[in-house]
């Protein structure tokens, strides 16, 4: 069978085209243990396009790997193994004319990038270049066969645009409410000048801010892989 992968990716305003998070299924009676990456320096990252996981108690977590029944998945801030591959689609996918930000799904294939499906979405945020962050979700089955990747589109098209939906919109729910939530701070300082505020709103530095602090959830990550991988699993069970 194909390989399938899920990914997030978003458009960083200081590094471009990143993978936040991609979700892989090990070859069937593996551990995973090829899928894990290394703790890795973080220099080349910002806030906006690092992986977020829970801090542990001993060291920052780079990889994380659970199994559904016998099937092992793995979600990584990177592919260790198709690291190119990635690369190659998610820069087509921010490149896309056609790619609209409103949950609507795209497809596109060849046979460098295999077949993906893009679901493209944005939040606003006022410290983001142009006031916006924009991110895709990307399904992606890499495989030179366009017969039998279209098949398998076909037949699980409602399961995974609806999980993507679903996915989508508890990021941009989270996102909406963590913004009443910070605008309802600032209504209880109100006694701040308001031209003051006004001038210092209109020259706001633009900052990285991590996903998870948009969401003002701590678990997204963790939420994330567990949702590829339910995905992923019924897909490869389909």
């Amino acid at each position: 069978m194909a390989s399938i992968l899920i990914s997030l990716s978003h458009f960083c305003d200081k590094h471009g085209p990143r993978i936040l998070l991609v979700t892989q299924a090990a070859v069937n009676g593996s551990t995973g243990d090829e899928l894990l990456v290394p703790t890795y320096p973080t220099d080349s990252y910002c806030d906006s396009c690092l992986l977020h996981f829970p801090k542990s108690s001993t060291n920052d977590i780079r990889s994380l790997k659970s199994n559904i029944g016998s099937q092992c998945f793995v979600s990584t801030q990177y592919s260790s193994i198709r690291y190119q591959l990635l690369t190659h689609i998610i820069r087509r996918s921010f490149s896309e004319e056609t790619m609209i930000y409103d949950g609507m799904p795209l497809v596109f294939y060849d046979d460098i990038r295999g077949l993906n499906l893009v679901m493209g979405f944005k939040l606003n945020d006022e410290n983001a270049r142009g006031n916006e962050r924009r991110y895709c979700m990307i399904f992606t089955i890499d495989s030179k066969d366009h017969t039998s990747s279209m098949q398998l589109l076909s037949e699980n098209w409602n399961f995974i645009t609806g999980g993507f939906d679903r996915m989508v919109e508890y990021i941009c729910n989270s996102h909406k409410q963590e913004i009443e939530r910070q605008n309802n701070i600032n209504d209880e300082k109100s006694n701040f000048n308001l031209l003051g505020r006004t001038y210092l709103r209109g020259n706001k530095v633009k900052v990285p801010r991590n996903l998870a602090e948009l969401t003002q959830d701590e678990l997204l990550f963790v939420r994330l892989h567990k949702w590829n991988s339910f995905l992923l699993n019924s897909c490869m069970r389909s």
